[in-house]
């Protein structure tokens, strides 16, 4: 008796062994789903988080409101004609290098390579030229620095040949081809205009567009009159964009580009 009653107890302790395994193994079975759930919570809050940290900043942008969209536009657009407005004013010759930075923008118009904004500009007026029977020929347009450098060292080249020291010959060669860098082909926005044989300055050419280049945003830049200004020798036919506005301001005040843009300069310290 005493044996089967050990026999019946050893049974009852090998009947419920499985179902207290079965029980742990529930109960880690909870918790691994409790830990997963957990990190799935975490994920999902982290990942709303860092979606939040990246677009909040410009949520303004893409609310529906329009009063805030049009001065936010408003303020783009200003923003962007003062800039290309800074752009049409680069003041460049020998005592100014071209910003490192500069960027142009090249497309062909009118026979040359220009700044891309000013071409439509320069055919209008090539158009408003032709009405008046006047036939402006572009000859120059860009020219990289590199060119630029070559026509300089050319043109010392020339002088030192001719009996100038070299000191002498770069000194003299800045007053008609400047260095790679000084120069105003480089921005893309100066234009070269030719005329028969008898000098441009005397052409039909050169007297329409003192009279009318203003009205499509072109200035003469090296002006005859203001050499001791600009320290480079007149330039007839060397005609500079500076934007429609400022170009009728420049004549009204009787300025050249260098006396314009200190006057600005004053003007903007007040």
């Amino acid at each position: 008796m005493h044996r089967g009653k050990e026999k019946i107890r050893g049974e009852k302790v090998m009947k419920t062994s499985p179902r207290w395994r079965s029980v742990n193994q529930v109960r880690r079975l909870k918790i691994m789903m409790t830990v997963v759930a957990v990190v799935l919570v975490v994920s999902v809050g982290a990942g709303i988080a860092l979606v939040w940290y990246h677009i909040s900043p410009v949520l303004p942008w893409l609310l529906p409101n329009a009063s805030s969209a049009g001065s936010e536009a408003g303020e783009e657009s200003s923003a962007a004609e003062q800039d290309w407005d800074s752009l049409n004013l680069v003041l460049v010759n020998s005592l100014h290098m071209l910003p490192p930075d500069y960027e142009v923008s090249l497309t062909e118009a009118g026979g040359v390579m220009v700044e891309k904004r000013i071409a439509d500009s320069l055919l209008e007026m090539q158009r408003a030229a032709k009405e008046d029977g006047v036939d402006l020929k572009p000859s120059k347009g860009y020219v990289s620095a590199q060119e630029q450098e070559e026509l300089y060292r050319k043109r010392v080249k020339e002088l030192t040949s001719s009996g100038y020291s070299q000191v002498k010959a770069e000194a003299a060669a800045q007053n008609t081809v400047e260095r790679g860098g000084y120069s105003e082909y480089q921005t893309g926005l100066a234009v070269e205009f030719s005329a028969g044989k008898s000098g441009f300055e005397k052409s039909s050419e050169y007297k329409w567009l003192i009279e009318h280049g203003v009205d499509y945003g072109f200035v003469e830049r090296f002006p005859k009159d203001k050499e001791s200004i600009t320290g480079k020798a007149a330039e007839p036919g060397h005609f500079r964009y500076v934007g429609e506005e400022n170009a009728k301001r420049m004549r009204q005040m009787g300025m050249c580009l260098e006396e314009y843009t200190a006057y600005l300069d004053s003007q903007s310290q007040k």
